[in-house]
């Protein structure tokens, strides 16, 4: 297990753990584990590491608009509420373009987390899981520190950048228009920002 600094410098060991080995990266809201989504096998990992079976779209980071369109189906409307409101603590809940492991019942968890490290990784790698650092049970950590707690050795890399908000996204879903969960983003601003206001 390791413990690095979250500065570009150290992106170079981030981004050749993670092709191999869940990382535990910063976001704007919690601290996620992280792996590229192409690897069924490192994103079944996750959620044995977590202790949960995923039932429901998990947040999928990605690097912006354009990346997003590749997997996801986005009306004009969709693409308003990204280029208003992303990158920041919003997850869209869209119906996926693609199929793959990462696909629930036919949806995608799509986020751009407002984070220039883990959009870094992103941007280098392609979009990776951003599921909380934590154990089934446990809140989503805040600190490096909280995480170690819970996730200990099976994670071979933590990345440092002290205490995070901790305001969870506003989880969105807007193949039926509704609010999961609301967080710093209201659904206020929500539809201002589909209507392109």
């Amino acid at each position: 297990m390791k413990i690095i600094d979250s500065k570009l410098e150290n992106l170079p060991l981030i981004i050749d753990t993670i092709r191999s080995n869940p990382v535990v990266l910063p976001t704007d809201t919690f601290y996620a584990l992280s792996v590229p989504i192409i690897s069924k096998e490192l994103f079944d990992t996750v959620y044995k590491i977590k202790g949960i079976e995923m039932k429901s779209a998990s947040p999928i980071g990605f690097f912006g608009l354009r990346d997003m369109e590749k997997y996801c189906i986005l009306d004009e409307n969709a693409k308003n509420i990204v280029r208003k409101l992303m990158p920041g603590p919003l997850t869209l809940i869209l119906d996926a373009k693609v199929q793959g492991h990462w696909v629930i019942s036919g949806k995608i968890g799509a986020r751009i987390p407002d984070n220039n490290i883990t959009r870094e990784v992103i941007r280098n790698i392609g979009p990776i899981t951003l599921t909380g650092a934590n154990l089934r049970g446990f809140r989503a950590p805040l600190t490096i520190g909280e995480s170690i707690k819970q996730l200990g050795d099976r994670v071979k890399l933590y990345v440092d950048a002290g205490v995070l908000p901790g305001i969870p996204s506003t989880i969105y879903d807007y193949t039926n228009k509704r609010i999961i969960r609301e967080g710093k983003i209201s659904i206020l601003d929500i539809r201002r920002a589909e209507s392109g206001i």
